[in-house]
């Protein structure tokens, strides 16, 4: 009898997810989403898939849906997975997320290690490939003696560099918003031994870091920005050495400062405004940002003198915000709020276009120090481009992860339970061997120091 699947969500991530899946042929998917056209599109390109809708807030509706099948695959957005992995572990099914484990998820690992059942969250790449790669090379540095002195690990999704063709250098294939909330995270890493932190609220955009001796050979320069909280990682990745540890994020050069001046101009505002509300009359960008600067009825040469005084008179970020046609008599989306106008705005404008590719970047840099006091730096380069009108690499990265780790469940290879994570070896090991198998590896180079 074959075995079922159930894949909650219909986004970019989870065509290869199910590529991968129903490849051999053995196993049977259901595609439930709350867009069910999507859905019925997903199920008519693979074999033995079928489509249906589901409302993910509603626990009968999961307990009806999730009843029959023999794992669930949740790539709903992450503040859903508690409420679903609750109904599977009533209904004894285990679960695969890619996200994050939150605090309400790992409130659960007791639960689910006493009814049997596990819970595999984080296997996509960031967090997944990132988490596995990273671990490998620890578990291998710890077997031969040595111990890890420093971690930094940068990542990021973008535009393939000769897709860059906008100010923000970015392109979005989903909803800005998450993106666009990031830029306003806390976060804290270790540099020298000293606990560093960066407060919430807009304060992460200056705290970019060039990073032009990452990938040096892209025609695009990177920089980076910490990513979250990277100093817990000394205890989830077992580096009581570490005098370093940072865990940051990838941008094309000039994302970052350009993110701030969006910022500086009140669009990253969440507070509703009446101009902004359905009922309101029609608006003009450059309208909108005469009110975010306390402005009213100004011309638009006013308007470009005064957003050019509010950036501090950097020409060259107003001419970026010229570019993205913040400044033009293009309509504004009536979201009730700045930041949601704006991300209706920014998916309009920096979509990919058809044929148009992704890439991921990915580069690990380890300082190890051996029992003979011999020292060295290992980078681990994880690069992966996207297909014109295939799979983007981000889809490939994040879906095929997961699709492996539901396929090491099914078929019993994957035995630990609870609430579960990709930095043992048993879970590890398998994956990031058949993602070589799926041409997803990295080039690792390693440099000697000399004192």
């Amino acid at each position: 009898m074959m075995q079922r699947v159930l894949v909650l969500g219909s986004g970019f991530t989870v065509r290869p997810l199910i590529e991968l899946i129903t490849r051999e042929g053995t196993i049977a998917v259901t595609v439930a989403s709350n867009v069910e056209e999507q859905a019925r599109h997903l199920a008519s390109l693979y074999r033995n898939t079928t489509a249906c809708s589901v409302d993910v807030q509603s626990a009968s509706s999961l307990k009806e849906i999730i009843s029959g099948h023999d794992l669930v695959v949740s790539s709903v957005p992450n503040k859903f997975h508690p409420s679903i992995a609750r109904v599977c572990l009533a209904q004894k099914v285990n679960m695969v997320t890619t996200s994050y484990v939150s605090p309400e998820m790992q409130s659960l690992h007791k639960e689910a290690s006493e009814a049997g059942i596990t819970i595999v969250n984080e296997v996509g790449l960031d967090p997944g490939i990132d988490h596995m790669l990273a671990v490998q090379c620890f578990d291998e540095v710890r077997e031969k003696g040595g111990k890890v002195t420093s971690f930094e690990s940068w990542c990021g999704g973008l535009p393939s560099p000769e897709c860059a063709n906008n100010p923000l250098k970015y392109k979005f294939s989903w909803s800005p918003f998450g993106v666009l909330l990031t830029c306003l995270n806390s976060a804290k890493y270790l540099l020298d031994s000293e606990e560093i932190e960066v407060l919430e609220g807009g304060a992460l955009m200056k705290a970019v870091r060039p990073l032009s001796d990452i990938f040096p050979k892209l025609p695009v320069k990177l920089e980076g920005y910490p990513n979250r909280d990277s100093i817990c990682y000394r205890d989830v990745y077992g580096l009581p050495h570490v005098k370093n540890l940072m865990r940051g994020t990838l941008r094309y050069q000039g994302y970052c400062g350009l993110m701030e001046s969006l910022q500086a101009l009140g669009l990253f505002s969440q507070s509703q405004l009446q101009r902004l509300s359905p009922e309101a009359s029609p608006m003009k960008w450059r309208d909108l940002m005469a009110v975010l600067i306390s402005q009213t009825d100004i011309r638009c040469a006013d308007i470009r003198s005064s957003v050019l005084a509010a950036l501090g008179g950097d020409q060259a970020k107003l001419e970026a915000i010229e570019k993205l046609h913040l400044l033009s008599d293009k309509p504004v989306d009536l979201k009730g709020t700045p930041i949601n106008a704006l991300c209706s705005h920014l998916e309009r404008e920096l979509a990919y276009a058809p044929g148009e590719t992704d890439a991921v970047y990915l580069q690990h840099n380890v300082g190890i120090e051996w029992a003979n006091s011999l020292k060295e730096n290992r980078k681990i380069n994880f690069v992966k481009y996207g297909k014109p009108n295939g799979h983007s690499a981000m889809a490939a990265c994040v879906g095929k992860p997961a699709a492996i780790a539901a396929r090491m469940l099914l078929s019993g290879q994957l035995n630990k339970k609870g609430v579960v994570i990709p930095t043992d070896k048993e879970v590890y090991g398998p994956i990031l061997e058949q993602l070589a198998v799926e041409g997803l590896s990295p080039e690792i180079i390693t440099q000697k120091i000399i004192d």
